[in-house]
């Protein structure tokens, strides 16, 4: 994947799907929830951890890699990187980057930008540090208002989902116990439809793939 270019999905055939966490992790029931479904299902996501969470409970980031995932860079301290110095945004990644190897990560993780914002500027400093951004192309979260019942969470993340979908979900704070609601069912019908679930890491290495363009991004001039 290049460098510095904002990826929200892969153009592809494979019916493989990349799940993915924001924010966190909690060490709430919450996670054991998680990880339960996925387990349970044989899927594996990807975890894009804000340093300063995970360093409370570094537990939870040796479960989540024993058990087969991913973790990923979200910052230190979850700032917009459009709003803060070059040298502050390296120090949130380079901070987060040793946690994540200390725990057991390996190579260069992942980056996911706060709030999916990020400039011309930030791009270019992400270039030069060979940063891979992984956004995403499904966030019912955001797409939908807090009064959407759980069978119009479901069905609308199912008909915007396909092959190399970079899916999004946030179980850890506000309306979470919606998503926890909706996870096992959105998983169940993928699976049902013959796709796999995978990190954002293994659909990036998918071959024959084809980037597309970011979807979601507030990028400013």
């Amino acid at each position: 994947m290049p460098a510095g270019v904002p990826i929200a999905r892969l153009k592809m055939t494979e019916r493989v799907i990349a799940l993915s966490f924001d924010d966190g992790p909690q060490a709430t029931p919450a996670l054991d929830s998680v990880m339960s479904v996925l387990s349970t299902r044989h899927a594996h996501a990807t975890f894009f951890v804000i340093g300063q969470e995970l360093a409370a409970h570094p537990e939870i980031g040796r479960r989540l890699l024993a058990a087969g995932d991913e973790l990923a860079n979200h910052t230190w301290t979850h700032p917009r990187l459009d709003s803060i110095s070059t040298d502050s945004m390296r120090v949130e990644l380079a901070r987060t980057d040793s946690l994540l190897h200390a725990l057991g990560q390996k190579g260069r993780p992942l980056l996911r930008p706060p709030y999916a914002a990020f400039d011309e500027r930030v791009l270019d400093a992400l270039r030069r540090q060979h940063r891979i951004v992984a956004l995403f192309d499904v966030d019912p979260s955001y797409d939908l208002p807090d009064s959407a019942s759980v069978d119009s969470v479901v069905n609308y993340t199912l008909n915007l989902l396909g092959p190399g979908s970079i899916l999004v979900l946030h179980p850890w704070y506000g309306d979470g116990a919606k998503t926890l609601a909706t996870m096992p069912r959105i998983l169940d019908r993928l699976i049902g439809m013959n796709y796999r679930l995978i990190t954002v890491s293994q659909l990036f290495k998918s071959k024959h793939a084809i980037v597309e363009p970011s979807l979601y991004h507030e990028i400013t001039p």
